[in-house]
């Protein structure tokens, strides 16, 4: 008995001592912490937050929350603004309001994020109304703070870090250097100016475009704007002159049009095949190209094939000694050039108005000037020393035809400079195939060559091989081009109405030959004349005679042109019309094939028997 009050004594001592701890730490504790906290809780973890005897201690808030630790520190954030500066953290963020109290709380509508900052203009601004529409972990690169749960730190303030690098890092990530945060288009903070190639010109008013092309890159459009070539002005823009004039295009020309051209001491004249020299060089360049013909192009002397001293000099010589005045005078003076006066001692014959060219150097001087070397000689046309080869056959034709010069040169006789051009300004202008046959098939016949009266219809030189087949009605004069082009023989167009048989439907595409030639014997034979037009005398009949009328079977009454079904027939019109169950019948069914003379298998459709028992039991 006496032991059983011991441990009863015991036992109430214990019960007491608990409930003792546990109204201390009642008073202690003024409630639960928050979820995020619960792991300090219990009076072993006080001092985690607490110092004795004093509230809570911020650094020890700050060791533990270190990311913002870091950020107050370097005097960054929201938590160093003019608004919380100074501010002990319990003012804000108060704890032990029980497990589900939220302990950052704020309205995100009213916030001023300026504070943080980072000032929020343009679309920012505007159209961003979450603020987890940028505060969310894909935009953070801490690994650490991305697995934070709703947290508000980690975003750096590039734009890169919470938009897509359109230009692929082949631009600076510094965007907000060319675009604004109010449209990503158009770049308006871009100075192209700060770039290695200013605008100036013509160049300002192009399309960005027009250099900065698009392309595909992985699916999506990209537009290139780093590494453009621009060294030269040929770098984007074709050099009309093929290089001719080397490459450097602002020698002549400026960026305002390419048509305003600036002369320039700087331009190599080498490249044009005209050399400066002597008193050349010192000449203002508008005195040569703007005398001409007053276009200020610059490109007055490309269309002649030779530029000399006489393009732009009068000729005091009046064509006495030729267009070569470099033989006797030089760029620096008109005066004679003393120093090629050995060159005086044998005569050129280029300094005369009749220049030696080709065959004509190779001819000793007295085939020519058979009395005395000065006199004059008559040189007007060729036929003033030579014989007429082709004995008069351009006789009547001197306007256009000369000389022989028109259709020859002193380099040879052969061969000839008359082309297709011409040809086409002569009595008969060549076509299709006639362009490419050589000149002697037509113009060399019995070992001479004949250019007049040779004939210009077809059947002048080809054998008109229809002759007696076709009615001349067809083809008057026997001119093949009623039927027949220059350009292929197998090229045919006739129009068939003409005859008595009209083409309709499948036979519009028929060839000629399938109806007009018999390949069966050689060579073979053509026959446009006597052709039967019944169907039956070209097509095989499958029905036999049944269908015959007068000896004639005429298909047009079942079948048409466009194909062999039975369009045109209406079994309405037939003395047995389709009604009821036989309009669904097949037509084999009642149409048997029978056997008809020699055996030949046909299909019956003349049934003479109209009743039901005829065909039913």
């Amino acid at each position: 008995m006496i032991i059983k009050v011991r441990h009863i004594k015991l036992l109430l001592s214990v019960c007491i001592i608990i409930l003792h701890a546990q109204l201390m730490y009642a008073q202690l504790s003024p409630g639960k912490l928050t979820k995020a906290h619960t792991r300090l809780e219990g009076l072993n973890n006080c001092t985690q937050c607490h110092d004795i005897g004093n509230q809570v201690s911020e650094q020890k808030c700050l060791n533990c929350h270190k990311e913002l630790k870091a950020r107050v520190s370097s005097n960054k954030g929201y938590h160093v603004s003019s608004v919380i500066k100074g501010k002990a953290c319990i003012t804000c963020h108060s704890e032990h309001h029980g497990v589900n109290f939220d302990m950052i709380r704020f309205d995100e509508k009213t916030f001023n994020h300026n504070l943080t900052g980072y000032e929020l203009k343009g679309a920012h601004k505007v159209e961003v109304k979450d603020c987890r529409a940028c505060h969310k972990p894909d935009n953070i690169a801490s690994v650490a703070i991305k697995s934070k749960p709703q947290t508000f730190l980690g975003l750096d303030q590039k734009c890169l870090t919470c938009h897509e690098d359109r230009h692929e890092k082949t631009l600076s990530s510094d965007c907000i250097s060319c675009h604004n945060m109010n449209d990503f288009k158009p770049a308006t903070a871009f100075n192209h100016s700060k770039t290695s190639f200013p605008l100036s010109g013509a160049h300002q008013s192009a399309s960005c475009v027009s250099c900065h092309k698009i392309e595909n890159r992985a699916g999506k459009q990209f537009q290139k704007f780093a590494d453009i070539a621009h060294k030269n002005c040929t770098s984007c823009h074709k050099d009309e002159h093929n290089n001719a004039y080397g490459s450097n295009c602002k020698s002549c020309h400026n960026e305002i049009s390419f048509h305003k051209i600036t002369p320039s001491k700087s331009f190599n004249h080498n490249v044009t095949g005209f050399t400066l020299e002597g008193r050349h060089r010192d000449l203002d360049c508008k005195k040569c190209h703007d005398n001409r013909a007053n276009t200020g192009t610059f490109q007055e002397f490309s269309k002649l094939t030779e530029v000399n001293c006489l393009t732009c000099h009068q000729d005091v010589h009046e064509g006495k000694f030729g267009l070569d005045c470099k033989s006797c005078h030089n760029q620096n003076s008109f005066k004679l050039n003393t120093n090629n006066s050995t060159a005086l001692a044998k005569f050129d014959h280029n300094k005369t108005d009749f220049i030696l060219e080709g065959k004509h150097q190779e001819v000793d001087c007295r085939k020519c000037h058979k009395a005395d070397l000065t006199d004059a000689l008559p040189h007007n046309t060729c036929n003033v020393c030579h014989n007429d080869y082709h004995n008069n056959d351009f006789a009547s034709s001197k306007e256009r035809y000369p000389d022989c010069a028109s259709c020859h040169t002193t380099q040879g006789f052969s061969p000839s400079l008359f082309n297709i051009e011409q040809h086409a300004n002569a009595n008969f202008k060549l076509t299709g195939a006639h362009e490419a046959t050589a000149c002697n098939a037509c113009h060399y016949k019995q070992d001479k060559w004949v250019f007049k009266n040779i004939g210009s219809t077809c059947v002048d030189c080809h054998k008109d091989i229809h002759e007696g087949s076709i009615d001349k009605k067809y083809y008057n004069t026997a001119s093949c081009e009623s039927c027949h082009n220059t350009d292929a023989w197998n090229s045919i167009k006739f129009d068939h109405s003409q005859t008595t048989f009209s083409l309709e439907g499948k036979h519009k595409t028929t060839q000629c030959a399938a109806c007009h030639m018999d390949k069966t014997v050689k060579p073979m034979k053509q026959s446009f004349t006597g052709l039967h037009k019944n169907c039956t005398d070209c097509h095989k009949n499958v029905h036999g005679t049944q269908f015959e009328e007068n000896g004639v079977t005429n298909c047009n009454k079942c079948h048409g042109f466009e194909s062999w079904d039975n369009a045109n027939f209406n079994h309405s019109n037939t003395k047995f019309p389709l009604e009821g169950g036989h309009v669904s019948v097949d037509c084999v069914k009642c149409h048997k094939e029978v056997t008809e003379i020699e055996g030949k298998q046909v299909r019956k459709y003349k049934i003479a028997k109209f009743e039901c028992i005829d065909c039913h039991q």
